[in-house]
């Protein structure tokens, strides 16, 4: 028996592992299926973000499923307003046509 041989194929072996680990852990990080709440809590996700000056910015979060513009300086954080149907979730009945005329 070769101890050396035994050697790199106990390392390799240990890598694989080590590698299907990670793996399976980045594919639960990024799909949806896994990234549930746990002990009852609200997912906050923040949308967009504007810096308005260095330390001053507004941005847009979802809490669950509403959608937030909020303020936010060093000293405190404010609610601006609410936006219903933001990215393509509302919904319109506005179904006019424009036809442009072709003379």
């Amino acid at each position: 028996m070769d101890p050396v041989g035994t050697g790199l194929k106990t390392l390799a072996m240990l890598l694989l592992v080590l590698g299907c680990i990670v793996l399976i852990l980045y594919g639960m990080k990024k799909i949806p299926l896994f990234r549930q709440n746990y002990n009852g809590r609200i997912r906050i996700d923040i949308l967009s973000t504007l810096h308005l000056s260095q330390k001053e910015k507004v941005a847009i979060i979802e809490v669950a499923g509403e959608k937030i513009v909020l303020g936010i300086t060093p000293a405190q954080i404010t609610y601006l307003t609410s936006i219903p149907g933001l990215y393509g979730n509302e919904q319109t009945d506005d179904t006019t046509v424009h036809e442009s005329d072709s003379r």
